[in-house]
């Protein structure tokens, strides 16, 4: 019996991953039909729409990467790293467990955790360097912005969006 309801749980998980890819592969494809209307000649709507179009799509992609960037406290990655030495290690059980259930952990952190042990738990072994990657694309996306921004307020300034 138990053998079962673990072959259920089993395949449960398995459906989800095939849903999960399928329903990316369509939400991509779709992005790709966009871009290609987008882009193509018999587009004919005004620059300036088309900016607006792009600076949305960025900003709504920007949400993924700060969920990313968030998604488990510099304390805790802090530990992969420094291993004992971390900053984590320097506070309170009620201040840890806080921490612990940032990262989107519901179970219980041990009394006294060892660095492995929440190395992992939170696969930082194979976790990509979201801080890294979220503060390049900081930088991009304030250029593009300002630069969008520039482009926008010299249309207004010419023909006020009469094109």
């Amino acid at each position: 019996m138990k053998h079962e309801v673990f072959h259920h749980f089993i395949q449960e998980q398995k459906l989800y991953k095939i849903l999960s890819r399928i329903t990316k592969y369509v939400s991509i494809g779709f992005l790709i039909i966009y871009l290609y209307l987008l882009f193509s000649s018999s587009y004919t709507a005004s620059p300036l729409i088309v900016v607006i179009n792009y600076l949305a799509i960025l900003t709504s992609f920007s949400g993924i990467i700060t969920f990313k960037y968030f998604e488990i406290p510099t304390l805790l990655l802090d530990v992969f790293t420094l291993e004992s030495a971390a900053p984590f290690f320097q506070l309170g059980g009620e201040e840890r467990q806080f921490v612990w259930r940032k990262a989107g952990r519901e179970d219980v952190l041990p009394a006294s955790p060892t660095p492995e042990h929440i190395i992992k738990e939170l696969y930082l072994f194979d976790r990509y360097p979201w801080k890294r990657i979220g503060k390049i694309y900081s930088v991009g996306y304030l250029v593009v912005i300002l630069i969008s921004i520039f482009y926008l307020t010299s249309v207004y300034l010419e023909n006020g969006f009469q094109n």
